[in-house]
C-alpha cells in the first residue's frame, strides 16, 4: 500500500463517519441557544421568540437572528464570513462560531426520542 491508498482509506472512513452522524442520528429540535463571547457565557435565549441579538466581540458587533425555532449569524465583522455562511441551525447540538470575533453559539434542549430501554 502506498500513501495514496492510505489517504483514500482515511478519507473514505471519515466520510462514512460524517454521513452516519448526519443522517442516522435523531433530528432533535432545540429549544434554546447558548451564546459565548471570548469563552465566557453571554446569554441563553429561547428559540420560540423571534429577535435579533447584537453581540460585541473582539472585532466588533456580530448580529444573530432567531426565528421559527432556529438561529443564524446574520452579520459579523470577520473577513471570511464562515459563521454567516454556516446558515440556519435548528437541531440540538448544532453550533457555529465566529473565531476571529470570538463569538460562538450552540443549540441545546429537546428530548432525544428513545427507541428502546435496557435495564
Amino acid at each position: 500500500m502506498n500513501r495514496g491508498d492510505v489517504l483514500a482509506i482515511a478519507l473514505a472512513s471519515a466520510l462514512v463517519g460524517a454521513l452516519y452522524a448526519h443522517f442516522w442520528q435523531p433530528a432533535v429540535a432545540a429549544t434554546h441557544v447558548e451564546l459565548r463571547v471570548g469563552g465566557v457565557d453571554a446569554g441563553r435565549y429561547a428559540l420560540n421568540e423571534a429577535r435579533e441579538i447584537r453581540v460585541d466581540g473582539r472585532l466588533g458587533p456580530s448580529v444573530l437572528k432567531i426565528e421559527d425555532g432556529r438561529v443564524r449569524f446574520l452579520r459579523s465583522p470577520c473577513r471570511n464570513q464562515v459563521c454567516v455562511h454556516s446558515g440556519w441551525l435548528q437541531r440540538g447540538g448544532d453550533a457555529a462560531a465566529c473565531l476571529p470575533n470570538r463569538v460562538s453559539i450552540s443549540l441545546v434542549g429537546g428530548d432525544v426520542p428513545l427507541d428502546g430501554i435496557a435495564y
